[in-house]
């Protein structure tokens, strides 16, 4: 009896461990992939990314305009859940796409051809906006053929062509708005312009002249930086060369800009902490631009014992912060903001620190 116990129990398991194989095989929804399909049924949530989600953009630069691929993960078991790729992407831009919660963000470039510098029939460039199946959809035309433009030296004869905005965007994090840089530099029309997203309409625009009438001594070519996490404020600098003379702050709610003269010696590769309005300074830093040159200075400010200090500025009170020094002159201590209040910087041998902020 005890022994017809024993061969139930062991039959009763054999099927058990055959009924949990053939139900995983035949329903692999469930079981060991269950999260990765809660996941991937819960991909977007009102056409945006779910919470347990992110998404990253893979680009090898190979091409100057190509296929870049859009991978979507699960945070918690870094499981591919789905990918799409977005084609014509002008892969050598310094920030040819954005990541946001409910969609891409790409510039595309078409008909132009990089190698001779010269425009082809059809030539346009554009941004453009992807949600999360993969569709696309024109936001803006930075430039391209017009009936009412400019002839292009490097295109074709008789053409006519637009430059409507430079090859550079910022999307706020809230996607509610898109900011964009008209004209350059000594042209009448040089401007930073607010679009709103959903209307695709101007809904500030901050003449760069405007700026010059009062601060004529900061004015350069206009780079932009960031937006605040709250999408409220908007942060663009003006350089000379490699030198950043200042900053300006876009306030969204009100519709209004300051402006920042930067400390003396900042440079194009010194931080800014956008949350705080911080920004690094190595002072007496110079940039010469030319091997040869760097190098005697470097010689003679050894000779005289100078070396390289790092500095937090506030851009609001004036008041510096020391964070670090070292003997090496004309040394760049490759700042970087890891949150609000932490500096990562580099030591002369490699080492990284991080210092916490005290203003």
């Amino acid at each position: 009896m005890k022994f017809n116990k024993i061969v139930f129990v062991a039959g009763s398991l054999v099927v058990l461990v055959v009924s949990i194989i053939v139900y995983y095989f035949f329903y692999p929804e469930t079981g060991i992939n269950r999260e990765q399909k809660f996941v991937k049924d819960n991909l977007t949530k009102e056409d945006c990314l779910h919470e347990n989600l992110i998404a990253v953009f893979e680009n090898d630069k190979s091409d100057y305009v190509g296929k870049v691929k859009v991978i979507i993960r699960d945070k918690q078991y870094n499981k591919i859940i789905s990918s799409f790729d977005i084609d014509d992407v002008a892969k050598r831009n310094y920030h040819p796409v954005e990541i946001h919660e409910c969609g891409v963000y790409a510039l595309k470039s078409f008909n132009y051809d990089y190698k001779s510098s010269k425009t082809l029939s059809g030539f346009s460039r554009e941004l453009w906006f992807y949600d999360y199946s993969g569709n696309g959809k024109l936001l803006v035309v930075f430039s391209g053929e017009s009936a009412s433009g400019v002839p292009d030296a490097g295109g074709i004869p008789g053409r006519l062509y637009s430059f409507n905005y430079s090859y550079d965007f910022r999307v706020s994090p809230q996607e509610t708005h898109v900011i964009l840089l008209r004209g350059y530099l000594e042209s009448s029309d040089y401007a930073l312009i607010v679009k709103d997203l959903e209307t695709l309409k101007d809904v500030f625009v901050l003449p760069i002249a405007d700026i010059e009438r009062e601060n004529p001594d900061i004015i350069g070519d206009v780079g932009l930086k960031g937006w605040s996490r709250d999408g409220r404020y908007f942060w663009a600098g003006m350089a000379y060369g490699a030198n950043t003379l200042s900053f300006i702050r876009i306030d969204i709610k009100t519709m209004s800009f300051a402006v920042f003269a930067a400390p003396k010696d900042v440079l194009g590769g010194d931080a800014l902490n956008i949350e705080k309005g911080l920004i690094t300074v190595h002072p007496g830093n110079v940039w010469y631009g030319i091997a040869d040159v760097t190098e005697q200075e470097k010689a003679e400010r050894r000779k005289q014992g100078a070396g390289t200090e790092l500095y937090i500025e506030n851009l609001f009170t004036k008041k510096r912060e020391f964070v670090a020094k070292t003997d090496e002159p004309l040394y760049y201590f490759k700042p970087k903001w890891l949150s609000d209040t932490e500096l990562q910087y580099e030591l002369p041998n490699g080492e990284r620190k991080i210092y916490k902020i005290n203003i």
